[in-house]
């Protein structure tokens, strides 16, 4: 057989991995999808980004919610960090969080302004050391935020409220005898100051005994493990357990436990198919409908994960199940996920350990369904709509090609581009516009003629309005 190029190794991998997702049959131990699939990108123009690639498997065109994809991958292939991507598993923006993680990526509104948020910092069996990131729609800092009274924010939750405070969670270890129990901590934080307007510690509420876990073989037991936090429109907070398989609502005042649903001491009689084990992300919405991840696992209690929506009565103190999504195939997660019900309906599920996340119509219609490469895990994928202009320019870089130039172009977050016009001349000042190309992946490729010495790409947005251009480079 003739040797292959690397070049062409890559592009017939490509083209596999594309079949293979194609027929939807890139799944966990597919050996052919996982030897030759490409796992990470790169780029001529920015060499130092290198995110995982998001493969699509499944997409119904028209029956997904709006909105671009958020994550921040935390193992597998490529960098970590955090990474917005469209419908096509494209990358829009990625940021590296080198040398530590981020995670909890997301969209939000800060003193009626757009901005992005997440936590970035080092992680120790399942708790985090660290601090919380605002940045603006233009990419630019907006404020570091730590939890209040000294302590490291921990990873699990950072919302800003419709209030402009912040909801944050953090830990400390209290000693007892047999060791070191983590004493989960709930604060609400006072924006930009980051006073402390409201503090809830779990061993001043929760006794040890509802907890499913004990000590570890450090001597130290996570009894309780805060997951999730929101603050209710009563002015209380909804508080998710993983640890205690309960969730809680908190009085906004005193601090005490107004109810319980699920794990040892339910306020609420279970109905079929409502019970839960080691969950996450459990958010109440109107109608007092609630939904959550529904882990398993670990260790495993059930077959497989799966994300529900489950009704509320807090009358009669009743939980009966609205809605389940299961993954096919299977999903196992031993930790992580999300679920997140969108404006139209329809439900984002972060599958957690397992790679894959999906949306589902209410009724339970798959209608997009995605993964990363093998060992790629996410806390959450959420979907948000979000418009980025970035401060700073394009980025052009030219190569020589057998047919030519090319001059590679990319705007590392910018959400407008729909077209690059090319621009070239005998010297940099003298560069002219040519002809416009459509916007094609995160890095676009124009081909410039022969004769040219100097280039540069001008971003246009769908109108032809012109953005931003690029610096100009050299043809050599």
């Amino acid at each position: 057989m003739a040797k292959q190029s690397r070049a062409d190794f890559l592009r017939r991998a490509a083209v596999a991995g594309i079949g293979l997702a194609a027929a939807g049959r890139y799944l966990d131990g597919t050996a052919l999808a996982d030897s030759f699939a490409p796992r990470v990108h790169a780029y001529e123009t920015r060499p130092d980004l290198r995110p995982p690639i998001v493969s699509v498997l499944h997409h119904v065109q028209g029956a997904t919610a709006e909105g671009l994809i958020f994550m921040a991958p935390l193992s597998g292939p490529g960098e970590r960090g955090t990474l917005i991507v469209d419908d096509t598993g494209d990358p829009i923006y990625f940021h590296p969080t080198r040398p530590v993680v981020g995670l909890n990526f997301r969209a939000a509104s800060y003193r009626g302004k757009p901005v992005l948020t997440w936590w970035e910092g080092k992680t120790e069996a399942g708790l985090g050391h660290g601090t919380h990131v605002i940045l603006d729609e233009n990419y630019r800092l907006v404020k570091h935020v730590k939890a209040g009274n000294g302590r490291a924010a921990d990873l699990h939750e950072f919302i800003i409220t419709n209030r402009n405070t912040a909801l944050v969670t953090a830990w400390e270890p209290v000693q007892a005898q047999g060791g070191t129990i983590v004493n989960g901590i709930v604060q609400e934080l006072e924006l930009p100051s980051g006073r402390v307007l409201f503090e809830w510690k779990s061993l001043d509420h929760i006794p040890t005994t509802e907890s499913h876990t004990g000590f570890d073989r450090n001597g130290r037991w996570d009894y309780f493990h805060i997951n999730s936090v929101e603050r209710l429109l009563d002015g209380h907070y909804l508080v998710s357990a993983r640890n205690t398989w309960g969730i809680y609502k908190i009085d906004g005042e005193t601090g005490a436990v107004i109810w319980r649903l699920g794990g040892r001491k339910s306020d609420f009689h279970m109905g079929p198919g409502t019970r839960f084990a080691w969950q996450h992300d459990a958010r109440l919405h109107p109608g007092n409908l609630l939904s959550l991840f529904d882990d398993g696992g670990a260790p495993m209690v059930q077959p497989q994960s799966k994300a529900l929506l489950l009704h509320l009565d807090v009358k009669r103190m009743q939980a009966t199940l609205h809605r389940r999504y299961v993954h096919h195939p299977p999903a196992v997660a031993r930790a992580l996920g999300s679920t997140q019900v969108l404006p139209n309906g329809n439900v984002l599920v972060g599958w957690g350990t397992s790679p894959y996340f999906s949306e589902h119509t209410d009724g339970g219609r798959v209608v997009f369904d995605a993964r990363l490469p093998p060992g790629g895990e996410n806390y959450r994928v959420l979907r948000f709509p979000w418009r980025g202009q970035p401060y700073y320019p394009p980025v052009a870089k030219a190569r020589r090609h057998a047919a030519g130039h090319l001059l590679h172009v990319s705007w590392n977050g910018a959400t407008d581009v729909a077209q690059w016009q090319l621009e070239y001349g005998p010297t940099p000042g003298e560069v002219a516009p040519q002809r416009a190309v459509p916007r094609s992946h995160f890095e676009t490729r124009i081909q410039v003629p022969d004769g040219a010495a100097y280039a540069r790409a001008t971003a246009m947005d769908a109108k032809g309005r012109p953005l931003r251009s690029s610096n100009v480079v050299p043809l050599e």
